[in-house]
């Protein structure tokens, strides 16, 4: 074999190797990567995001915006302007080797479904593989995400079931409430009890979680084009 591309070989009697650049696969390798995309976007212009460190902003003139994110190798982008997205792919082609795969389909196990009048988002694949996993993909379906008035406890007296399992629908539903916010207060409800948990957890999950889950597959989140652009939010500071 022939000496290995990046290396030096130091003169004298001894052959001293040195990296030049950090192999696919170290576990140093995801940091150099992102140390490197970092240092080309700050170099750009580019505004890294206080609150989410793989997010870059660039704002150009005439209200002009360009938004970056970074997932591992791959990157996401949107802007309010066609020329500006052209030349962002042409500079990043230049620096990177690069393939441009249009628009974005699937994210982690979420849908993008682009139309001219908006953007609609959703979970349904995730959702039925979620039920499937469970045992409750024949399960009869309810209306509701909880019964007025519902109330559950610590339960101690109640007989105790395998807290992995409850903790994995937990896990599941947490992760579904990204396009499912109206399933946001009952899945913190039942996320108290992951610790202790009883029959009667397990069962309040399924009955008041993934049966309603079941019937509601196709819900997801749709951006308007011409929506409301004011945010409005609501919260029991109680």
């Amino acid at each position: 074999m022939g000496q290995p591309k990046g290396y030096e070989q130091k003169e004298g009697g001894h052959k001293v190797y040195k990296l030049h650049k950090a192999l696919y696969g170290l576990k140093q390798a995801p940091q150099a990567w992102f140390s490197r995309i970092k240092a080309h976007f700050t170099y750009e212009g580019f505004q890294k995001c206080i609150s989410e460190q793989t997010l870059f902003v660039k704002q150009i003139s005439r209200g002009k915006i360009l938004i970056v994110s970074v997932y591992v190798n791959d990157l996401i982008f949107t802007r309010n302007d066609e020329q500006v997205m052209l030349e962002f792919k042409k500079s990043m082609m230049k620096v990177f080797d690069m393939t441009d795969l249009g628009k974005i389909r699937f994210f982690l196990d979420i849908k993008v479904l682009q139309k001219d009048n908006g953007i609609y988002i959703c979970q349904r694949k995730y959702a039925l593989e979620v039920l499937r996993r469970f045992g409750m993909e024949e399960s009869n379906v309810v209306m509701n995400p909880i019964v007025l008035g519902f109330k559950i406890g610590k339960n101690e007296k109640g007989n105790r079931i395998d807290e992995t399992c409850y903790k994995q629908i937990v896990g599941n539903l947490i992760y579904i409430t990204a396009t499912r916010s109206n399933m946001m207060f009952v899945v913190s409800f039942i996320s108290r009890f992951m610790v202790r948990s009883t029959e009667l957890h397990l069962q309040a999950a399924k009955r008041v979680v993934l049966r309603y889950l079941k019937g509601t597959v196709n819900y997801g989140i749709f951006y308007k084009n011409d929506g409301n652009k004011q945010f409005v939010a609501f919260i029991d500071c109680l």
